[in-house]
């Protein structure tokens, strides 16, 4: 553990010296998980009544269940892109200017096989909905609603997905070093699962810290936008843009990139501790020393 927070500190002390490599981090930070402050600050929730009225209709409609598949295929489609711009943003902050469209390939098929149990978990997730939320909606009302009712049946297979979700972090970004030294994709799996297990207690730390910090910093982010958006939306609905509003939405506006701006240097955080910790337990890796000073976001 003192090892892994020797690593945690440097790279913490790296990355306040080096803000240009905040903004790739931002890049994949927002495409990842950052638009999810977003969107919980300034979407309005949908009520019971309107969520029991999608439901059924989605149900009911004639292009069942050729809706639910699209929805399905836009999903997919949304977040193959979503990685791919993600890859992007950490081959830069991996190369720098000597980032190359190869790596950002290499990158992107890592996290597609990486994200793979964390999908899965996804679908299953979904087929559950399905069978769950029906149920609950017709239930009598004992307290809770229907909503956290079906989140607590539903709470083991969304811990599993977050689990997976980081163990397939740790397992991209000790491929990812590997990839960008030269191996291919099958390659780069194989020695960063072994390089991973060589890393031992200090990996099993740099996953579960990092995995506490973004959900930590995802929380405070899409509560304060959804602090900040509540007037906003409030006066945006009674009488338009106004240019009181206006000002305001300026305002949003810059708090919101300033938090965009956090989450890249927590990312490029993660990319430069990870390389630490990986680099002592890898020769192969380590002996590819530029590679390793900047490392991929996972």
């Amino acid at each position: 553990m003192r090892r892994w927070w020797t690593d945690a500190a440097a790279a913490a002390a790296e990355v306040a010296d080096r803000p240009t490599l905040w903004l790739p981090g931002a890049l994949a930070w927002t495409v990842t998980v950052g638009w999810v402050a977003l969107l919980v600050g300034v979407a309005r929730v949908p009520s019971q009544a309107e969520l029991t009225f999608l439901g059924a209709r989605t149900f009911t409609s004639g292009f069942w269940p050729w809706n639910a598949l699209l929805i399905g295929t836009m999903a997919i489609v949304l977040s193959l892109a979503a990685l791919a711009v993600a890859a992007a943003g950490d081959v830069v902050l991996l190369r720098g200017p000597r980032a190359r469209a190869s790596g950002v390939a290499k990158i992107w098929l890592l996290a597609i096989v990486c994200a793979a149990p964390a999908s899965v978990g996804v679908v299953v997730l979904t087929m559950a909905v399905v069978v769950v939320a029906p149920t609950e909606f017709n239930a009598p009302d004992e307290g809770l609603g229907p909503v956290a009712r079906s989140a607590v049946r539903l709470a083991p297979i969304l811990v599993g997905i977050v689990v997976a979700a980081a163990a397939g972090g740790a397992v991209h970004a000790a491929a990812a070093r590997h990839a960008v030294a030269g191996r291919s994709v099958d390659e780069a799996l194989r020695f960063g699962l072994r390089t991973l297990a060589r890393a031992g207690p200090p990996a099993l730390a740099q996953t579960v810290v990092l995995l506490v910090a973004r959900i930590a910093y995802l929380a405070l982010a899409a509560v304060l936008l959804r602090v900040l958006w509540a007037p906003i939306g409030e006066r945006l609905s009674m009488g338009g843009i106004e240019p009181a509003v206006a000002l305001l939405l300026v305002g949003f506006v810059a708090i919101w990139l300033c938090l965009v701006l956090g989450g890249g240097a927590l990312h490029a955080w993660s990319s430069t501790s990870w390389s630490r910790v990986l680099r002592s337990a890898s020769d192969d890796v380590g002996r590819s020393r530029e590679p390793m000073e900047a490392s991929t976001g996972t």
